[in-house]
């Protein structure tokens, strides 16, 4: 601690205008004190820097430093009202807080769950206001934060601190306190990239509000050492200790994602951490209140008028493209030839997920809807979009206890021929729920959602979101689930238990490149002609599993990238996958401009480009991991919709490629299905896989008539 001068020389004294009443704290950017206003007949607070702070920066630096955050007006920051300096002293004056830290309130009474979102709501809108105007605190910690009597919570001292010098990071062998005392700044709540030398910005404060909230809910600070070099080395390998399990999920998700390790993990704004948290205010809210009568709130159905609809027969082939401005239907005849269109259903929200449900004489189109305002909804039509449901209110929704609530989903699976009322969707933030009463209601899967892994799974750029949900039709103990970034999961149990099983799967954006769990997986498929086998596209890497996935092995040798979201089984080829790669992580867009789709029919021993049809110059494309589709025809079509709104279509198993619709918003999801109507006779098609000579007979054969002809 810095003493640096003797207090009681201070007291009575007036510097300018203030006259010095009594100590109110000490820290390492100096002494405040309780002083009183001789011109305007109010008490403030100053604070007189230590010498040893204003030689590390410089007065003329902390002089801009502290004119500019006294420019900040916002009830949640505490107002600086003078700065100054005289041959000895450079002193702010400041809002007088009565009240108590939130150190004292944590140290002495355990917060309610709904108070630490409450404050963090108010630290989030704090730093969100001085980030928009250029400002960064670089010293959040709870010590810094003052709560009033009246529940206000206010946040001291930006524009005072500086980062780290980097030789000064070097020195870690130091205790905790002789550190602390030598540096300005608080190093347990000090980030990664600030401990590595570089300077604190608005990231490193969003990183510092993680360690606040996590304090505020656990009650102690999640890296901690007794000396510098240990809590410094904590921060920079370890993960955040698991939070106690009376902390909702939703809250420990919006904490870890703050402490993600790089800041490109981390919420990019402070207004996002803000947003986080009252969305689980809200869902608290929302859970106590009484629900509002069905005749207040609209009819059950909704009847879409005013667009040309499609009109489906048997055998037709059936494609459901999801945007971000709406849903999209096309119907061909099994020739494929010529498409009809209709739509856009839902304008303007988003359809990340969509899916046709055939099972028990059904024609039941699936599409969640998300609306920036109304929030996210499944529906559901029996006649192609002419008419539906409409529901009163959201079908799925976390629990109470969770502190969770629904931001989208992002896949709806349909269940077993032997179950035709089971369905689940994954959804974000992460959480599998399933119906076992064709959609009316849902329930959240609690073995996976309170999986020991899950508060140490860290979201990705796009968030934590469980987007691929794989059944295996045989078993129906036995289930697979992707999920960014935690990884692939599986259960052998009906859901009851999950194992994660990465073993093989490379994690780049990680210390440990081969961790248990942590990667994150952009899509997996499975042939259920042979169950075992399983292929996943990973974030850099693709990969096959021969034991339903105890291990992977890199299959991407001969490819331009091994970057890319889709991965689809061909229908009736148990060894025939396609993707379509993009450049990087960086550059999300098809390598060197050229749209390829890749195929292999040896399991990934080799791939073959294609390409006929397809543009091969400046088609800088995005394809996204729900934007491909094959239908059950033979030969297969393919079908794949990009990001620049353009949908693609192959009937020959992806030897040529047509642009069957151009001008759509971004693509997110397409969807095949094949229409059997009542009564009619199937399509012929496949549900097992044919053996590699007879498809090579079949082929010889076509080619022969085709010869004749």
């Amino acid at each position: 601690m810095v003493r640096w001068r003797s207090v009681a020389p201070m007291i009575g004294q007036t510097l300018d205008h203030y006259r010095v009443v009594e100590k109110i704290g000490e820290g390492g950017m100096g002494v405040v004190y309780r002083a009183h206003d001789e011109v305007l007949n109010r008490d403030v607070a100053l604070k007189l820097l230590a010498p040893g702070a204003i030689d590390k920066v410089g007065r003329d630096h902390l002089l801009r430093e502290a004119q500019t955050a006294s420019s900040l007006s916002h009830p949640n920051i505490c107002t600086i009202y003078q700065v100054g300096q005289t041959d000895k002293d450079f002193y702010v004056v400041m809002e007088l807080i009565e009240g108590r830290s939130l150190t004292e309130l944590v140290a002495t009474m355990a917060l309610s769950m709904e108070t630490v979102m409450r404050h963090g709501v108010q630290i989030a809108d704090a730093l969100a206001h001085a980030h928009e105007r250029g400002i960064v605190h670089r010293d959040i910690k709870s010590s810094n934060v003052m709560i009033t009597p009246e529940g206000r919570l206010k946040v001291l001292d930006f524009g005072l601190a500086t980062r780290l010098a980097t030789e000064e990071v070097g020195d870690l062998t130091l205790s905790h306190d002789s550190l602390e005392s030598k540096l300005v700044g608080t190093l347990p709540y000090m980030a990664p990239e600030v401990l590595r030398g570089q300077k604190g910005d608005h990231l490193s404060d969003l990183w510092a509000l993680g360690i606040l909230l996590y304090e505020a809910a656990a009650t102690v600070q999640p890296f901690r050492g007794k000396t510098g070099f240990e809590i410094s080395s904590a921060i920079l390998r370890e993960p955040p200790p698991p939070l106690p399990a009376a902390v909702p999920h939703g809250l420990a998700a919006v904490i870890l994602r703050c402490l993600a390790k790089e800041p490109a993990g981390r919420y990019q704004r402070a207004s996002e951490v803000r947003a986080a948290l009252e969305a689980l205010q809200g869902a608290l809210l929302q859970s106590r209140q009484p629900h509002p009568s069905e005749e207040t709130r609209g009819p059950r159905t909704l009847v879409l008028r005013g667009m040309e609809h499609l009109t489906v027969k048997n055998g037709d082939v059936l494609l459901m493209v999801g945007t971000n401005k709406g849903a999209f239907l096309l119907r061909s005849s099994r020739e494929r030839a010529r498409w009809d269109v209709a739509g856009p259903y839902f304008h303007g929200q988003g359809i990340n997920a969509m899916a046709y449900d055939a099972r028990n004489g059904r024609h039941r189109l699936w599409v969640s809807t998300n609306n920036v305002m109304w929030g996210t909804f499944l529906r559901s039509s029996d006649d192609f979009g002419r008419i539906w449901t409409n529901p009163l209110e959201a079908s799925i929704r976390f629990p109470t206890d969770s502190g969770a609530s629904l931001k989208n989903i992002w896949q709806i699976c349909v269940g077993r021929e032997e179950a035709p009322d089971t369905l689940y969707c994954g959804v974000e933030p992460a959480a599998l729920f399933e119906s076992q009463d064709g959609g009316e209601s849902w329930c959240l899967v609690r073995g996976l959602y309170e999986h020991p892994h899950r508060p140490r799974w860290m979201p990705s750029n796009g968030g934590l979101l469980l987007h691929t949900i794989v059944a295996d039709r045989h078993n129906r103990e036995l289930m697979y689930v992707a999920i960014s970034s935690g990884g692939f999961y599986r259960t052998e149990d009906g859901g009851a238990t999950w194992q994660a099983r990465n073993s093989g799967i490379r994690v780049v954006f990680a210390p440990e490149k081969f961790p248990e769990f942590g990667q994150c997986v952009h899509k997996i498929a499975l042939h259920q002609s042979r169950p075992e086998r399983l292929f996943l596209q990973n974030h850099w890497g693709i990969y096959r599993s021969d034991n339903r996935g105890d291990s992977w092995q890199d299959v991407a040798h001969g490819l331009p990238s091994d970057f890319g979201f889709a991965i689809v089984m061909h229908p009736h080829d148990p060894d025939c996958v396609y993707i379509l790669p993009v450049e990087s992580d960086e550059f999300r867009c098809t390598p060197e401009g050229h749209l390829r789709v890749y195929r292999t029919r040896n399991a990934g021993g080799s791939w073959e480009a294609l390409t006929r049809g397809l543009p091969q110059k400046g088609a800088y494309e995005t394809i996204l991991r729900d934007a491909m589709s094959p239908d059950s025809l033979d030969p297969a079509g393919i079908y794949f919709g990009t990001r620049s709104g353009k949908l693609y279509a192959s009937r020959d198993e992806g030897k040529s490629w047509k642009k069957i619709l151009d001008g759509l918003p971004q693509i997110l999801c397409v969807k095949a299905a094949i229409i059997q109507m009542d009564g009619a006779p199937a399509p012929k098609r496949h549900s097992e896989a044919r053996p590699a000579a007879k498809r090579k007979s079949a082929h010889a054969q076509n080619a022969k008539r085709r010869n004749r002809r």
